[in-house]
């Protein structure tokens, strides 16, 4: 077991994620998941469908809160203070089994980092897919010689964690016309610690992949060493004397006037974490994308606007209104659950005031 969500709601039910750190691929038909009644026998053990596949490196979400098969009488619900849940092979022997945390919040899971590691609040959702321990957390794009641009890479997990050859660049990586920036090997980043990597100069021999950042603001990519994107911002303009952070680490992006390279951005409930208004208006690429089936839509409105966000099919037709109304300046975001649609590219548009911009997002099932 890898991630534990218990703050289900219609759409969105409480699930557990398993994960497969092994080099080939797992058939689960025969394995079961249950809480205290599989365990104490006053209910049946939840058994994984047949012809279930986990593969290589990879994750199964299943459901544990409603009737998914077929005179399945196994349904639980799992506990928001907390309870003690099991997991066993088709030999009928436990295999891992975890009394995971009350999750005051409903975005936050309990869950491991790094995948298969050790257990702790998690302040990102990544159903189906890596952790995400590793995130960007803060961006200084106002560089010059002695202090030139970086990015600050957060790790949010009470375990340290290798980031050995991760890879972090601009759109020139993006669209490969330059390689990525790899992180040199022998990174480890210590439990809830930080680590900076500069962008716009060669840091490592035979490096040319130096990139500097944009001070009007753009996009940056996060992937980890198996190649896997697990973090991507568009960031803002900013000024000499401001950075743009995560508030608190690993939350929402801010435009904020202190900078606090390598150590804490703060909480955002102290006097100390000086919150600034966008400086335009912007809509951010979702994360994660591709995805399965929630992710999240951040946008930023430089004044108090009317605001209209909506996903759309292939063909046009709006299949979700995620936001419609007024809204004060700020840094918004927003969950689009997929749940119910099936996989297939789709857009979601901003529109706020005379400002419209659309982005195109992947959902993958």
């Amino acid at each position: 077991m890898n991630e534990i969500y218990s703050r289900g709601v219609a759409g969105n039910l409480d699930w557990i994620e398993l994960y497969n750190p092994t080099a080939a691929q797992v058939d689960l038909s025969s394995y079961r998941i249950y809480d205290i009644g599989g365990q104490s026998g006053t209910k049946p053990k939840k058994q994984f469908a047949a012809g279930a596949v986990i593969p290589a490196k990879g994750f199964y979400v299943i459901i544990t809160d409603t009737a998914d098969f077929v005179g399945d009488q196994s349904k639980f619900g799992l506990s928001q203070g907390g309870e003690m849940v099991w997991l066993e092979d088709g030999t009928g022997t436990v295999i891992d089994s975890v009394l995971f945390a009350d999750m005051s919040s409903m975005e936050e899971t309990y869950g491991r980092g790094p995948d298969g590691g050790a257990w702790s609040l998690l302040p990102v959702i990544t159903r189906g897919s890596s952790n995400g321990s590793i995130v960007m957390n803060e961006i200084y794009s106002r560089g010059v010689p002695g202090n030139m641009d970086w990015i600050e890479v957060y790790n949010g997990v009470s375990a340290a964690v290798n980031i050995s050859r991760y890879k972090i660049y601009d759109i020139g990586g993006q669209s490969g016309t330059k390689s990525k920036k790899l992180f040199p090997t022998g990174t480890v980043i210590p439990a809830k610690g930080f680590y900076v990597i500069i962008t716009d100069t060669s840091d490592y021999v035979g490096d040319l992949s130096a990139f500097g950042l944009s001070s009007g603001g753009e996009t940056v990519w996060l992937e980890d060493s198996l190649g896997n994107l697990i973090d991507t911002v568009a960031f803002g303009a900013m000024s000499t004397t401001q950075s743009w952070s995560r508030i608190p680490d690993g939350g929402a992006w801010q435009l904020v006037n202190t900078i606090t390279r390598g150590t804490t951005n703060g909480t955002g409930t102290g006097v100390e974490d000086e919150l600034e208004v966008p400086a335009a208006f912007m809509l951010a690429q979702n994360y994660p994308n591709p995805f399965n089936p929630s992710t999240t839509i951040r946008y930023a409105l430089p004044q108090r606007s009317s605001v209209s966000l909506a996903v759309y099919n292939a063909i046009g037709q709006e299949v979700a209104l995620l936001v419609r109304g007024e809204q004060e300046a700020g840094i918004h975001e927003v969950k689009f659950n997929a749940s119910n649609l099936p996989t297939g590219v789709y857009f979601y548009r901003l529109t706020a005031g005379s400002f419209i911009q659309t982005r195109r997002l992947l959902l993958l099932k």
